[in-house]
């Protein structure tokens, strides 16, 4: 029998919206294509009992497509400032409460304005500098006021739920409006031709982002309906699957892994460190670690890599490791197949961890990653995962391949830092299907 989802011929989805619903209220770095989970689901969750789990949840794009196809869904994710987004996203509330708080902010925040009201509520970046300091280096002129205006009103809410909605607007707000370059998710500050054109209207632009994410919002609540499927959003490491599942069985898994450890590739911790600084995360110390304790961010040595029994992957390192001994001891990230090691290391691990909370024969593992470059050496990620995964019990069935066409991403970097020379990013994403 021909399953549905051998039939798309096409798994780009260039045509299809990425912002609907609730999946455009934040920004956050290389989200998976929601039609691919909700494609994903459709095929392998077709009861409303099957139980969806995201060991790598992100912004919570496969909880939305659970919760949009009735599904109820866990997940998990380091990032404190993800789990929040997640949250949010995936929190059904009621338009007119949201339209009336909204108008209430903007009146009591230029009421703010006019009369000089000034507010004392942002955080240091950087201890090493003051906070005018780090204002002046990351936000026009009287950006920061608006911001602390607007903090102080949307921090005022009584209601958690409705207070976490508009500090996701804030959050979005305080990025529009600051030197940041938006096109890229790691810190880095606009040239100064961009920083003097970049007159932003703080309060305008928070009025524009509250709009429309209320507007997707009433597009949520009333797809799921009343009696929506519900979803859980953690804190914490996939690592912990099975302790933190305890019985709970899924019957599917759909996840976008990260691409190779936080630090050389997507840096997910740098993208959320200001927004979870702004919104007073009570989780900083685990916001400013999400680089350093994700998947590769802690280096190991490579002891003996064929316990891994990934034959891609000791000959993918024994490039890398021959290419490693042409760099420079003082050079930075000088042990680079340490770092790929290391992260195949924990993913291994994850893959046994996750197998212990499957269903044996009942459920099905689905993971988008994406094949990224190390020394000039392409890492051949998805074939490497089907052999890690093997010896866990995982039978591979798929693997689609897919032009990453509206995913967050610069499409070229700068190996090894060296001048004047560019290299292709990720531009090609595979989606691995196993049976457990």
């Amino acid at each position: 029998m021909t399953l549905l989802i051998e039939k798309i011929k096409d798994w780009t989805f260039k045509e299809i919206k990425t912002q609907e619903f609730t999946h455009g209220l934040h920004q956050y770095p290389a989200r998976m294509h929601p039609e691919i989970a909700k494609r994903l689901i459709a095929e392998y969750a077709p009861k409303k009992s099957d139980l969806i789990f995201d060991p790598f949840m992100g912004s919570g794009t496969v909880l939305v497509e659970a919760m949009l196809h009735g599904n109820n869904s866990i997940g998990i994710d380091l990032n404190p400032f993800a789990v929040l987004l997640s949250k949010v996203k995936t929190t059904p509330l009621d338009t007119k409460t949201l339209e009336k708080t909204f108008k209430q902010i903007i009146l009591n925040s230029k009421k703010d304005k006019q009369q000089k009201v000034t507010y004392d509520n942002a955080p240091n970046f950087t201890p090493r500098k003051t906070k005018k300091e780090n204002f002046d280096f990351w936000y026009p002129k009287g950006t920061v006021e608006d911001l602390q205006i607007l903090k102080n009103h949307v921090f005022s809410i009584d209601n958690e739920e409705i207070r976490n909605f508009f500090q996701i607007c804030f959050s979005l707000t305080s990025r529009k409006v600051s030197f940041q370059k938006n096109s890229i998710y790691k810190i880095y500050r606009m040239q100064e031709e961009k920083r003097n054109e970049h007159k932003p209207d703080t309060l305008n632009e928070f009025q524009k982002i509250c709009e429309k994410n209320i507007k997707n919002m009433k597009n949520f609540t009333e797809k799921v309906g009343a009696k929506y499927a519900k979803s859980n959003t953690i804190l914490g490491n996939t690592f912990d699957a099975p302790k933190i599942l305890g019985t709970k069985k899924p019957t599917l898994v759909v996840t976008s892994p990260p691409y190779g450890d936080h630090q050389t590739t997507v840096a997910y911790g740098q993208f959320s460190r200001h927004p979870g600084m702004w919104l007073e995360l009570p989780e900083q110390e685990e916001l400013l670690a999400v680089d350093s304790e994700g998947l590769g961010g802690k280096k190991k040595e490579i002891i003996d890599e064929s316990k891994l029994q990934s034959q891609t992957l000791i000959k993918t390192l024994k490039k890398i490791k021959k290419k490693d001994k042409e760099i420079p001891e003082t050079k930075t990230h000088a042990n680079r197949a340490a770092d790929v090691y290391s992260f195949f290391k924990d993913l291994d691990d994850c893959f046994k961890k996750i197998s212990q909370v499957l269903q044996k024969n009942k459920s099905h593992c689905c993971f988008v990653v994406a094949n990224r470059t190390v020394r000039r050496e392409k890492i051949p990620t998805d074939e490497i995962c089907v052999e890690l995964a093997e010896k866990y019990g995982f039978s591979h069935q798929h693997t689609f391949y897919r032009t990453i066409a509206n995913k967050a991403m610069s499409l070229k970097n700068a190996p090894e830092n060296i001048s004047n020379f560019s290299g292709d990013t990720m531009n090609q994403e595979s989606i691995i299907i196993w049976k457990f």
